[in-house]
């Protein structure tokens, strides 16, 4: 019997919890000395010139242009920069953005939206319905190649688009006027108003575009609406926004300036913090799970902890070999051991998922049956499903996985992914890494057969999670196409809200679940760190933090 088998059953472990235990020690993991520091916090406003919020997201933006950024640390950069119909407010709920007022016909198929008079662009030129005309037209145009581009198709017109079939200019929207847009819709969209807020719906300066092309993202070229503007980017470092003078708002926006430091590494996130360096580590890079316990003791409520609405997942090629075969991909995710990684990696910082849509009010998970096995019986199963699939003993499994390099929390993931395959199964899983950017291109080019992926969702509604495996959705990167999932997912995105349409979204979950075309892993909890003198922040589901609503108090360190 191997050393660490028996050193195992001497102390009651599993063999792979032993074996997670070995990769944290060899892993580089460290235990920085933390001494909390003493600040006196008032109630007041620190003076104007110490109005700078400084914050970190998980890695730079992929791009911020509106039309085309698909990843969270863009969204998180263009939520202070851009400003749709509506917006949300400093508890993420939806509220008015560039639209005061909205009217909504009987049948739900037409929205009318009332401009602001006094909304202005960053250039002090006025924002008009004109110009959420173009944006949207924009994105459905093929031209344009927008990810987000099917995410309008609740828009009369919009899959013919997008398809090549109508020009842009056939979308069922158009500007009564200077401040009224009119939007027409081909189905029922009870969530239409909260996916506004989103970025691929905001507005955009036409003359900025036309004249600098793809370079009218970098500064000054940028001309936004929100209640910032970027005053300075750094490749793949920080990005400085300055409070912008011509938002309708910007009496109530109290902050100066806001710099946001992309830190991909959990480690360097928590020393950036520490030192002092940062106002605000953001989840899912503020610190190392490990590290949990002891910046609890120490830092008590600058430790945040919340409900996410995300779900991290491994995707696949579900029409290539070897993933075509369903035995396979459902022996894969029944040997994982998702309560040990949470214990042994996640330090009860990750929630087991055993299905794609996270905790949402009003919505019943489709947890499937084998979940609540005891896991003798559970890797009885997998072993059979991976036998029946044509594999064993001389005709292993060999595959590569594929994970962003950035970080250590995602390696040490991987490999525990491989010791649990390798140990229940006899699968051989290699591991290749990329950098994020490289990742997300590969994945799109279809190079990669299994690969790392999650799901943030986009507003609180099962739709942004289910549409990611319907057929012909630009992000349905695993080519997922299944009958017994696309019916009634249509016929929810038809209906009007109510349990009805819930019940039919979970119809759908079920079905993807007995098909398996990904491999669910944990739902996310947001882990951030936020210094005390921060006003105007507060945990949400959606975990975003508009800058509008921060402000920063006195205080000083003893």
């Amino acid at each position: 019997m191997p050393l660490f088998k028996r050193i195992a059953r001497r102390h009651g472990w599993s063999t792979i919890g032993l074996l997670l235990a070995l990769i944290l020690l060899t892993g580089c993991m460290r235990q920085p000395a933390v001494t909390a520091r003493a600040y006196s916090v008032g109630n007041q406003l620190a003076p104007l010139a110490q109005q700078v919020f400084r914050c970190s997201v998980s890695g730079a933006p992929r791009s911020l242009d509106p039309s085309l950024s698909t990843d969270e640390p863009s969204y998180e950069v263009l939520i202070n920069l851009f400003e749709g119909l509506t917006t949300l407010n400093a508890r993420a709920v939806v509220v008015p953005g560039v639209a005061s007022s909205w009217t909504v016909s009987k049948n739900g198929l037409r929205y009318v939206f009332h401009l602001r008079h006094d909304a202005r662009w960053s250039n002090g030129a006025p924002v008009t319905a004109q110009d959420f005309v173009y944006a949207w037209r924009r994105v459905v145009d093929p031209a344009t190649a927008a990810q987000y581009a099917e995410s309008l198709n609740m828009i009369v017109n919009a899959p013919a688009i997008v398809g090549g079939k109508l020009p842009p200019s056939a979308l069922g929207v158009h500007a009564e006027g200077p401040w009224t847009l009119v939007v027409d819709l081909r189905e029922p969209a009870p969530y239409l108003l909260d996916a506004l807020t989103n970025n691929y719906f905001d507005p955009l300066y036409p003359p900025t575009i036309q004249k600098w092309g793809y370079a009218w993202t970098t500064p000054p070229h940028l001309i936004s609406d929100g209640p910032f503007y970027l005053a300075n980017e750094v490749i793949n470092g920080r990005l400085t926004l300055l409070k912008n003078p011509w938002y309708w708002d910007a009496r109530a926006v109290h902050l100066r300036e806001e710099v946001i430091y992309p830190i991909h590494n959990t480690a360097a996130a928590l020393d950036r913090y520490l030192a002092g360096d940062i106002d605000y580590a953001a989840s899912p890079t503020a610190f190392p799970a490990s590290d949990l316990a002891m910046l609890r003791k120490e830092l008590g409520a600058q430790v945040v902890i919340a409900p996410y609405f995300g779900t991290a997942y491994l995707g696949m090629l579900v029409h290539q070999p070897p993933f075509d075969n369903r035995d396979l991909r459902l022996a894969l995710s029944m040997a994982v051991e998702r309560h040990v990684l949470d214990d042994k990696l996640g330090r009860g910082l990750w929630i087991p998922a055993y299905s794609l849509m996270p905790p949402l009010a009003g919505y019943t998970q489709q947890v499937p049956a084998w979940a609540h096995w005891p896991r003798a019986q559970r890797i009885a199963e997998a072993r059979r499903l991976y036998a029946a699939a044509g594999y064993g003993p001389g005709h292993e499994l060999r595959v590569r996985l594929l994970y962003p390099i950035e970080g250590s929390a995602e390696r040490h993931m991987m490999e525990a992914l491989n010791l649990m395959w390798k140990q229940n199964l006899g699968a051989d899983i290699g591991l290749w890494s990329e950098q994020w950017k490289v990742m997300l291109q590969d994945i799109q080019y279809k190079n990669a057969k299994l690969y790392w992926s999650a799901w943030i969702g986009n507003y609180l509604d099962p739709n942004t999670f289910m549409r990611q495996f319907q057929t012909g959705y630009a992000m349905n990167y695993g080519d997922f196409d299944n009958p017994a999932y696309e019916q009634p997912l249509v016929q929810a995105q038809h209906s009007a809200a109510g349990p009805a349409r819930m019940a039919l979204f979970e119809q759908a979950e079920r079905a993807l679940g007995e098909r398996m075309p990904y491999i669910p892993l944990y739902f996310y909890t947001a882990d951030s760190l936020v210094k005390p003198w921060v006003r105007g922040w507060y945990p949400n589901l959606m975990d975003l933090h508009p800058a509008r609503y921060i402000a920063i108090l006195r205080h000083t360190e003893h």
